[in-house]
């Protein structure tokens, strides 16, 4: 890999009838990231100082697409209890907020939930994309359940205008499940 970032792609479809995103975490050449096997078997696994960006495309393959504007769309991460088959030490305490909190910053740093912002999607009557600008930078050592939860208006070619609310659930891990200096925040604190 050329550098360490990581792209979460969400794409849907203008006419689909459901509220589920197509998803995929992509590396820096934008392949697939597979799903770690053994003791993380189905979880995501990114390390610390590795970064994300976010990358919503829109589809339409029945009708033409005047216009896709993101209102809100957020990341909100729910830790899971530290293991006690990997890290013992500190079985029945939780990881941060999220994987992109920064305890030296709490009230500037990502917490429990991350905004990628806002804005207009680009592109042709058939596809449109939006990049948000904020890179969330993996902080934390831990497992958190996530979720993404995405607002968008889209235009249609008869100019109604339909807000849509789009969403998944992923589940990722960021290193061994021990805490950023190998302590409890207990310890630490």
């Amino acid at each position: 890999m050329s550098d360490n970032n990581y792209y979460l792609m969400v794409s849907f479809d203008i006419c689909q009838e459901s509220e589920k995103l197509n998803w995929a975490f992509l590396d820096s050449e934008h392949q697939p990231v597979e799903k770690s096997k053994g003791v993380e078997t189905g979880l995501f696994v990114f390390e610390a100082g590795e970064k994300m960006r976010l990358n919503v495309v829109a589809n339409s393959y029945l009708e033409e697409l005047v216009g896709v504007r993101i209102i809100d769309c957020h990341l909100i991460n729910r830790p899971i209890l530290f293991s006690r088959s990997v890290t013992p030490h500190h079985a029945g305490e939780y990881p941060y907020p999220s994987p992109f909190f920064d305890p030296a910053e709490p009230l500037n740093g990502q917490g429990a939930t991350s905004s990628f912002g806002h804005g207009e999607a680009q592109g042709s009557r058939m596809k449109m994309t939006w990049d948000s600008d904020l890179e969330l930078i993996y902080r934390n050592k831990g497992r958190w359940q996530m979720s993404f939860i995405m607002t968008v208006a889209i235009e249609r070619a008869n100019g109604r205008l339909e807000y849509r609310v789009f969403s998944f659930d992923p589940e990722a891990q960021v290193g061994n499940g021990a805490t950023p200096d190998g302590t409890s925040r207990k310890e630490a604190a």
